[in-house]
């Protein structure tokens, strides 16, 4: 695994490449290709979304929350992205003298887990996370099938170019957002073919 923390103005992000080796990655194809079917992913009204002023979803894509379908050490994902809060963990010092906002990272103690796909023309317009930090990691098959994807924190419109096998950590407040996916038509639907992002929530518990 190979970390990095980059900082920006009033915050840090920490990108993580590289997560799982060949025998965890295929633990987390099995248990991804076995959700990806139309009919056990939920639309945005269902999975939950922010929402538009006049209450419509601002996503168009289709997930399942993964503390819901499976106990958490039956999910292959759920047991292995324990090995990034290990090194969150190990680093503390380093990454909260770099960016002092990441105490309360720190401070967290309850995490939920969403897995989203993307397929083409899904997308995520700009909002927060209603949590302290937010972990994504990103999956697809190369070579990759689509464009768009990347990840953009709008408010300082500063764009993260996404690979597979790649996970970001930031605070859950800034703005950010998905571009719009776009895929050939001749690509197979419900195949594993587009965008897989599971999404970590970090919040308190009080």
């Amino acid at each position: 695994m190979e970390i990095k923390q980059i900082g920006y103005d009033k915050f840090s992000i920490i990108v993580f490449e590289n997560v799982y080796n060949k025998d965890e990655l295929d633990l987390v194809w099995q248990e991804t290709n076995f959700l990806c079917h139309e009919h056990k992913l939920y639309p945005a009204d269902i999975v939950g979304s922010a929402l538009e002023e006049d209450g419509s979803p601002k996503k168009k894509n289709k997930g399942i929350w993964l503390d819901d379908a499976f106990k958490k050490g039956i999910s292959n994902y759920l047991r292995l992205y324990k090995c990034i809060v290990d090194v969150m963990d190990s680093n503390r010092d380093t990454f909260v003298k770099n960016d002092i906002n990441l105490k309360l990272f720190y401070h967290t103690n309850m995490d939920s887990t969403l897995l989203s796909y993307y397929e083409d023309k899904d997308y995520y317009k700009a909002h927060h996370d209603e949590s302290c930090y937010t972990l994504v990691y990103y999956l697809f098959k190369e070579p990759k099938k689509f464009t768009g994807g990347d990840l953009t924190f709008t408010e300082i419109d500063q764009k993260v170019n996404i690979n597979s096998n790649m996970a970001i950590l930031f605070p859950s407040w800034i703005d950010h957002e998905v571009d719009k996916i776009t895929m050939p038509d001749n690509v197979e639907r419900y195949k594993s073919n587009g965008r897989f992002c599971f999404s970590t929530f970090f919040a308190m518990r009080y």
